[in-house]
């Protein structure tokens, strides 16, 4: 760890660089929510929650038995 702290006292505005990723962080949650809750997603959402208890198309025996 010395090494790395070392090179990195030796760079200028090394502060800088965790406010930027806490900025692009920050930025990237928030669109994340507001797509999220959106009016336009609602369709989305619907068909997404039905994915999980639809039947597939393929047949398992068919599967096994190739």
């Amino acid at each position: 760890m010395k090494l790395v702290s070392h090179y990195l006292q030796g760079i200028s505005d090394v502060g800088f660089f965790p406010s930027i990723s806490l900025l692009i962080f920050f930025l990237f949650f928030a669109g994340m929510v507001w797509w999220a809750f959106k009016k336009s997603n609602k369709a989305y959402f619907v068909q997404m929650e039905s994915y999980a208890l639809d039947e597939d198309d393929t047949d398992s025996s068919k599967i096994n038995n190739n």
